[in-house]
């Protein structure tokens, strides 16, 4: 009896045990922990954003640098975007499919926020840890010291913003009429700068490093959202230089963009001619002799 009695408190002390012992992980329901003791968890400073789509390949969200490695965790990540290899580290990094790394200076606005839910792949790795999905991307935000901001639209002297606007790529016409090469990199100042100089009053920026002239829309009906003009300029990472087949419209002081401009046509003079008075005319009777008798 004594025998059974022992076995029985035992088995009591174990209970509370067993209950805190993991279970076989539940990807799709796996939390990503900030505050996690895992060496495999984000770095320091990184902290998880959300899952977002990821347009495979047509457009990326996080496009500025990428590696693959089947061991990928969170912190091997982060620490590949906040690395010595870049000038400065990157803004945001991504995991996805269980094994790829991006780094971007800013979400790409073609990418949409879902549920945290549908980034479910666990970590090629550390399987206690997410990396993605299938299209799904798990994004963390570089919150450290030396980061720089994240690019975003502005006004310059002589110059407004005006919007997003699409740019039919491979198309003829474009949206506006000329391309100009900058030998030292685009930014805004140095585009606008230059379509001034060249006599043109709207200015787009494209791609990141792209830059357009133009006095008037070729092609009408070009607005776009704002999001999609999503690029860091090539030469500023802390400005906006459109995307694909997008452009960052600004348009100098005084000028009304959404109006294609008429060609000029310069009047011919006109003489007044005194206006003509026309004389009454009188239908004269015949006048008839009678002879005398």
């Amino acid at each position: 009896m004594a025998f059974i009695v022992a076995c029985l408190a035992i088995l009591a002390a174990l209970l509370p045990l067993s209950a805190a012992l993991p279970s076989s992980p539940d990807h799709a329901n796996i939390l990503q922990r900030q505050d996690n003791p895992n060496p495999n968890a984000p770095g320091p400073g990184w902290t998880f954003v959300g899952c977002f789509t990821d347009s495979v390949p047509a457009s990326r969200t996080l496009i500025e640098a990428t590696i693959v490695n089947p061991n990928m965790t969170p912190n091997l990540c982060t620490s590949f975007c906040s690395g010595t290899d870049f000038a400065t580290p990157f803004n945001f990094a991504g995991t996805e499919f269980t094994s790829e790394c991006y780094c971007g200076l800013n979400i790409q606005g073609t990418a949409t926020q879902v549920d945290d839910t549908l980034c479910n792949f666990p970590c090629g790795g550390d399987n206690t840890l997410v990396c993605g999905g299938a299209g799904y991307i798990s994004v963390y935000k570089n919150s450290n010291d030396g980061v720089g901001p994240i690019p975003s639209n502005k006004d310059v002297p002589g110059w407004t913003f005006d919007g997003c606007h699409t740019d039919a790529v491979g198309d003829n016409p474009r949206t506006l009429l000329e391309r100009f090469d900058i030998p030292d990199g685009v930014t805004i100042e140095s585009c606008t700068a230059l379509c001034a100089a060249n006599g043109f009053n709207i200015t787009g920026l494209e791609f990141g490093q792209e830059c357009w002239c133009g006095s008037s829309f070729l092609v009408e009906g070009t607005e776009a959202p704002l999001r999609e003009c999503s690029r860091a300029c090539q030469a500023d990472h802390s400005e906006l230089c459109g995307a694909s087949s997008r452009l960052s419209v600004y348009v100098a002081h005084a000028i009304n963009p959404t109006t294609t401009a008429e060609p000029s046509v310069t009047p011919t003079p006109t003489t007044t001619e005194a206006p003509t008075t026309t004389e009454p005319t009188t239908t004269e009777v015949p006048v008839t002799t009678t002879d005398s008798a």
